[in-house]
């Protein structure tokens, strides 16, 4: 690691308050992190950090040291990604959050397109239900379905995520089919916990809306699982279109409601506020955009 590596992680740690963090965050272990600002420590003849078994702290020279070189690493960044720029090249590791049915069914495609192109970017993607804290976590962009909430993140629209309520024929047999969704509260709904509001699905016809009380004996999380369960007769679903089009097609649920649209939710893009965002961050959500500018409920954009 040369000079300017090691003042970048010194400075991350020092963010992030976790040697741990910090070499996630720089793609490296954290015994391999601590021996680096060791070895920092010993170049300038300074303690620059306390270090307990629970936090990690600046001392009086590490803040020192930290308030002199931060505008430093700032400019140093901004220089090299306007060189990066200039050049139409991208490289580095790119860190990307999203959730797992939908990375699983509709990201990893553009994932690989986008290495494809840029080869020297590497990607390391994690998928994950939970609300991830991008900054404190060194994510360097979400991907997300739903409402947003984080006004502390740069939000980027990708497409429109369309909802449908659906019930396998077997389930519809023996328990009749809702022609409203009032209905829905005397039927068995599967609760997906992923969503917002399990228990309160909305609905439009026009100019109204329809706020349904649900209930059910089955509650899970995930989309896909919501689904499946539907399709075995567990009860009714409200899940992404994108997640049910298999089963749509193959006849094992079938939708409902005809002529109510549930609750909108739209796909995003999310990154944290940064002056100087990476040119690999800008490319790969310039891509997301053009990929998913079609939709992407029947598959997504195919190149």
């Amino acid at each position: 690691m040369d000079r300017i590596d090691s003042l970048r992680l010194f400075s991350v740690v020092a963010e992030l308050e976790s040697f741990t963090k910090a070499a996630d965050r720089m793609g490296m272990t954290p015994g391999a992190a601590s021996k680096q600002i060791s070895a920092l420590e010993e170049r300038l003849q300074a303690r620059l950090l306390e270090r307990t078994t629970r936090s990690v702290r600046l001392t009086d020279a590490g803040q020192a040291l930290l308030d002199r070189v931060r505008p430093w690493l700032i400019e140093y960044e901004a220089i090299e990604n306007g060189l990066v720029t200039e050049t139409g090249k991208a490289a580095g590791l790119l860190r990307v959050s999203a959730p797992v049915d939908f990375g699983a069914a509709r990201l990893i495609e553009p994932v690989t397109a986008f290495m494809a192109k840029w080869p020297e970017v590497e990607i390391r993607l994690e998928l994950a239900d939970r609300m991830v804290d991008l900054v404190d976590e060194g994510y360097d962009l979400g991907v997300r379905i739903g409402h947003l909430t984080d006004s502390s993140l740069i939000a980027k629209r990708l497409a429109g995520a369309c909802m449908t309520t659906i019930a396998s024929p077997d389930y519809l047999g023996e328990h009749g089919a809702p022609v409203h969704p009032d209905d829905l509260s005397r039927h068995l709904c599967i609760i997906d916990r992923n969503k917002p509001a399990p228990n309160q699905w909305r609905y439009t016809r026009g100019n109204e809306i329809v706020e349904a009380r649900v209930n059910g004996r089955l509650t899970l999380n995930g989309a896909r699982a919501a689904v499946c369960a539907a399709a075995a007769g567990a009860g009714i679903a409200c899940s992404p279109a994108w997640a049910a089009e298999q089963a749509l097609a193959e006849g094992k649920v079938v939708p409902l409601l005809d002529g109510w649209e549930p609750d909108h939710r739209d796909l995003w893009a999310v990154f944290p506020s940064n002056r100087y965002l990476a040119h690999r961050v800008r490319l790969f959500v310039d891509f997301l955009v053009d990929w998913f500018k079609d939709g992407f409920e029947q598959g997504g954009a195919k190149r």
